[in-house]
């Protein structure tokens, strides 16, 4: 096929690989595409070897919006899929209207993106539910956008998946689990140091090795945690691929400058992923790894349930990982994390 299509998917890194199967699938039936990635999720650009990749912002600028629309203006594209729910892209179909656009949309209790009359304009869309439960995941749906003469590719042999250099692996503990901290999930619990210390240790009564990583972020709180592992645990260095040992935790790694391509190595080697929900589990859904979620969110009321329940069908239904809801209270947080890994 000689149609050109472009597709829209400047967001979060974990909300990419979602997607990943619609792209492959789309890759093998079309071979000239274009895919717009954000500041978050272009690290894992290594998938689309030979394709055209344009990186711009999250949150779209008024240069990003100009540049996509000209982009859009000049180029003979036949088909768009919008995999972000960018109030700016539901306008361009109804510029547009010589192209088949397709899209995710959402319907909410006080109000849907985009409008019905925009939706008028989308040649195909499925919609996720922010006002009850969703039947079929995010994921799910995004496949369902997929035109009937298209074969669905879920083995994604359409992508390129790079191997893990010998150099790294033997860095690597044979077993280990790779645990996931994060600045603000802690934050929200009332946890600090002390906690994370606490989880650690209980975690390596039932695991010999324990590898994990940290914000990327560089603000001073983060900073403040980082400088901390390095000084208490042993530290795997991901950007010069060293290995230093701290005596008194010989066997539980910091993973000192990780990036997106490290990250999918080293969860594609462990032998379980623990961490809130989201990035990870994402990509272990991708690789067929064992993860076991972490929530934490605050129920109040009613309301907040029937919320959390939503939100879960909408990221998590197909996935059939295990999950922990946690509170403050560590010491009951780690017994449950360990009953359940």
């Amino acid at each position: 096929m000689s149609d050109k299509i472009l597709i829209l998917k400047n967001d979060r890194a974990g909300d990419l690989f979602t997607s990943l199967t619609l792209i492959s699938s789309l890759i093998h039936r079309y071979k000239d595409m274009k895919i717009y990635l954000s500041e978050l999720n272009s690290g894992f650009s290594f998938f689309f070897k030979d394709k055209k990749i344009n990186k711009v912002n999250f949150n779209l600028t008024l240069i990003d919006k100009f540049s996509i629309f000209y982009d859009i203006l000049v180029n003979d594209y036949k088909k768009i899929y919008i995999l972000t729910p960018k109030s700016f892209y539901f306008i361009l179909p109804f510029i547009f209207r010589n192209i088949k656009f397709y899209a995710i949309v959402y319907d909410g209790f006080e109000r849907s993106r985009p409008s019905n009359y925009l939706r008028n304009y989308l040649f195909k869309y499925k919609v996720i539910y922010r006002n009850k439960i969703n039947k079929k995941s995010y994921r799910q749906l995004q496949n369902d956008l997929l035109d009937d003469d298209i074969v669905l590719d879920i083995q994604h042999s359409a992508l390129f998946i790079p191997k893990i250099t010998k150099r790294l692996k033997n860095l690597l503990p044979k077993k280990y689990i790779l645990f996931q901290f994060r600045y603000l999930f802690f934050e929200q619990l009332g946890w600090g140091i002390d906690e994370f210390d606490y989880l650690i240790s209980q975690l390596s009564k039932k695991y010999k090795y324990i590898l994990f990583s940290s914000d990327i972020e560089n603000n001073n709180k983060i900073k403040k945690y980082n400088e901390y592992f390095i000084k208490h645990y042993s530290v795997i260095d991901l950007t010069i691929q060293t290995k230093n040992q701290n005596l008194k935790n010989p066997n539980i790694y910091y993973l000192k400058n990780i990036n997106s391509e490290n990250l999918f190595y080293v969860l594609n080697e462990s032998t379980m992923n623990l961490g809130k929900e989201g990035l990870y589990s994402h990509i272990s859904f991708f690789l067929k790894k064992k993860c076991h979620n972490l929530f934490n969110f605050k129920i109040l009321k009613k309301e907040d349930i029937i919320h959390e329940k939503i939100s879960y069908s909408e990221w998590c239904k197909d996935m059939h990982f295990g999950f922990s809801f946690l509170n403050s209270d560590i010491k009951k947080a780690a017994r449950k994390i360990i009953r359940n890994i």
